[in-house]
């Protein structure tokens, strides 16, 4: 999904996004959660929005999440993601220097946070 998410920012003139541990950790903790407990949003159950979760990983200045639910591959989700305006500008956006994704195979939940 990293590899996908640089070749389609390198087509849109940006720089790629490096792999970071501590959004891949945020990204992964939501995406269980929400398979968890069956849902799909930007906010957790806590009432935590993607930007403090984001934030709490380090990135406070410039943060972005995409979420999807009932896909088995990454091909698949990114397809999807890239015909939504939203999720394409995420995708995108060159403020973006890192990334962390989280995927719950129990339900096909993904999730791809941004930081910057």
């Amino acid at each position: 999904m990293i590899a996908r998410t640089n070749a389609i920012r390198k087509q849109a003139g940006c720089a790629p996004v490096k792999a970071d541990e501590r959004l891949r950790s945020v990204a992964q903790a939501h995406a269980s959660e929400m398979a968890r407990h069956r849902y799909l949003d930007h906010e957790d159950r806590d009432g935590t929005s993607s930007d403090e979760r984001i934030g709490s990983a380090g990135y406070g200045n410039v943060t972005g999440e995409n979420l999807a639910h009932g896909y088995a591959g990454a091909a698949e989700v990114m397809d999807v993601w890239m015909r939504s305006a939203g999720h394409r500008a995420n995708i995108e956006d060159c403020a973006f220097t890192h990334i962390g994704v989280g995927y719950a195979p129990d339900g096909g939940y993904w999730v791809q946070d941004f930081g910057g």
